[in-house]
């Protein structure tokens, strides 16, 4: 079963975590999905059927709230009136939602007391952090919400260059060949840059028990993978890849 399915089959089930981490092209498609199937009271939610359902689709559900919407950035005070509101109960639906939707505008105090929130706070309580740049957020709280990545059409441009790497390092294609590719990559972003070495990582290491030379160079991609969690231009990781082939 893949994740899609499993996540489809997690919210009928009412079996969803009650924080994720929601990034990709997609993610506030995929945002308002999971609030819905908190908020549904149908028999396999998201129902669509539902009042709540066609509530949070309307964008009027009183338990599904919707945290600096405009991008702002939510102060410490903002942040800690969201955590009281958090331990008021639902008005009608079973779970209450809290949206963050720009979760990397967050300042470190406001998501500590985020942080606690989610450790402690009720169990009725859910919430969704969105972002762009997941690696801006503290890795306490990345490391507590489940990741969801929801994919769009540059995670599928970015699967198929990482496939195409992946293609020249199996061929043992020289500088002429992989140059202008790599230059190519510098117009991406960090993330797709991520998505491709991830891509690129899962073929190599199918490859490895007929190639195991090809261990040296999964070596040498693994910190560049790592570094995309860090503020590196695309054309310093693309030149970091150059000099690991």
């Amino acid at each position: 079963m893949d994740r899609e399915n499993q996540l489809r089959n997690r919210m009928k089930k009412r079996q969803l975590s009650h924080a994720y981490l929601v990034v990709g092209e997609n993610r506030r498609e995929l945002a308002d999905t999971l609030a819905a199937a908190w908020v549904c009271t149908g028999d396999e939610p998201p129902c669509g059927r539902c009042a709540g359902c066609r509530k949070a689709a309307l964008g009027i559900h009183p338990d599904v709230i919707r945290a600096d919407a405009e991008g702002e950035g939510l102060k410490a005070e903002a942040v800690r009136a969201l955590r009281s509101d958090a331990y008021i109960r639902p008005n009608e639906a079973p779970k209450k939602v809290y949206i963050l939707e720009h979760g990397e505008l967050l300042n470190q105090t406001g998501q500590n007391i985020l942080l606690k929130l989610i450790e402690e706070g009720p169990s009725y309580a859910c919430f969704l952090f969105l972002s762009p740049n997941p690696e801006l957020l503290l890795s306490t709280i990345r490391s507590r919400c489940e990741t969801l990545r929801a994919e769009g059409e540059e995670t599928a441009e970015a699967s198929e260059a990482g496939e195409k790497l992946a293609g020249l390092i199996l061929s043992g294609a020289g500088p002429q060949e992989t140059l202008p590719f790599l230059i190519s990559l510098e117009k991406k972003d960090r993330e797709e840059i991520s998505l491709l070495l991830e891509e690129t990582h899962g073929r190599l290491v199918r490859a490895l028990p007929q190639r195991p030379e090809l261990m040296g160079i999964i070596d040498r991609l693994a910190p560049i993978r790592a570094a995309c969690e860090f503020n590196i231009s695309s054309g310093h990781l693309t030149g970091w890849i150059a000099s690991a082939l």
